[in-house]
């Protein structure tokens, strides 16, 4: 009965040590980038189905579920909805165990005229006014920012990306990044990220806020980007496509434009959706020699944000090392709990 007791209190701390770890996120599309760099952590998207997540209010499951996350788990945010600082707080205070991630400590933002900076802080009062002139609708899906966060979540909680996925993502890169110029349309904010990456620096756009109508400059400049044959792009993470893209088609119909639109919906998934729209983007927009002269010239975005380790592992999980550590956590438990049991019977 003794042993029974001991060999379920090490198969208890076992189980206890090798449950999938969490990685909690606020916003769309976080979540799809990261399961797929992750695939074995548990990765939970707190505003899932919700149509406005700045809004979002946590529930009493979600207070639950934040409170029991360990040391082991990490919270990704924005930090600028209120229920991510209501987050932030908790944390804080010790409420809640796991890491909290700032994104605007390490994540890299575009401004609305295309410069690209560092560290924003975020005016709560400029919510409805462009954030103050910085785009903060990245989404996860801009490629730099996505090498810095899989690192950042690889040092918080010891597990390697999936190799597969990095190595793809960086062929993307090296295949498609700064590979085109000249003027483009962003009909949605989040694509401003994706037609940067692309290496287009005269970006029209179109729509800066989600629900708030283009000013009548921003239009006007969208319309005449439209008119010369510049492509329109728009990205989506909630699968809102097609109503977007209808009012901004219609509006420039009307307005006599015939637009080259390209959709890209993140809501499913990250490295075929970027491959996809980076093909369709290929197919409209040629790449120019300077265009070219200037990729071979200066350093790629890869070269910027190196991912993380080049430790062949494609499991996602957790490497030799933690491995290791956390058997012997086992076996040092259970040799205690052993030596316990044998000093009470000598008694």
């Amino acid at each position: 009965m003794h042993k029974r007791g001991v060999w379920t209190t090490a198969l208890l701390l076992l189980a206890v040590f090798a449950s999938a770890q969490k990685i909690v996120v606020s916003f769309p599309a976080y979540n799809i980038v990261l399961k797929e760099a992750f695939p074995n952590a548990d990765v939970i998207l707190l505003t899932k189905g919700v149509s406005d997540p700045h809004e979002y209010q946590l529930t009493p499951q979600d207070l639950q579920m934040l409170k029991a996350l360990t040391e082991r788990d990490v919270i990704i945010s924005s930090m600028h909805a209120p229920f991510e600082l209501k987050i932030a707080e908790m944390a804080k205070n010790g409420e809640i165990k796991g890491k909290l991630i700032d994104l605007t400590k390490i994540q890299r933002y575009l401004t609305w005229d295309g410069e690209l900076v560092e560290e924003v802080e975020h005016d709560h009062d400029a919510h409805e006014h462009d954030h103050g002139g910085v785009n903060l609708h990245d989404h996860g899906v801009f490629p730099p920012n996505v090498f810095i966060l899989i690192e950042e979540v690889s040092k918080a909680t010891g597990l390697k990306p999936d190799q597969n996925f990095i190595q793809k993502l960086k062929q993307l890169n090296a295949t498609y990044a700064n590979k085109f110029s000249g003027k483009a349309i962003a009909i949605t904010p989040t694509a401003q990220y994706i037609l940067y990456w692309l290496g287009f620096r005269d970006i029209a756009v179109f729509i800066k806020e989600p629900g708030v109508p283009p000013s009548p400059a921003d239009l006007q400049k969208a319309l005449q980007y439209a008119k010369e044959g510049a492509p329109a792009l728009a990205v989506v993470v909630r699968g809102e496509a097609l109503r977007i893209v209808n009012n901004f088609r219609n509006k420039m119909n009307e307005l006599g434009a015939q637009p080259k639109i390209i959709t890209a919906d993140f809501s499913e998934n990250y490295l075929s959706t970027l491959e996809n729209l980076a093909k369709e983007i290929a197919g409209t927009a040629k790449p120019t020699k300077t265009a070219q002269q200037t990729a071979a010239q200066q350093p790629s975005t890869t070269q910027q944000s190196q991912p993380v380790a080049q430790t062949p592992n494609t499991s996602g999980g957790l490497d030799v090392a933690v491995w290791v550590a956390l058997v012997a956590v086992v076996v040092v438990a259970a040799a205690a709990v052993a030596i316990a049991l044998r000093r009470k019977l000598k008694r």
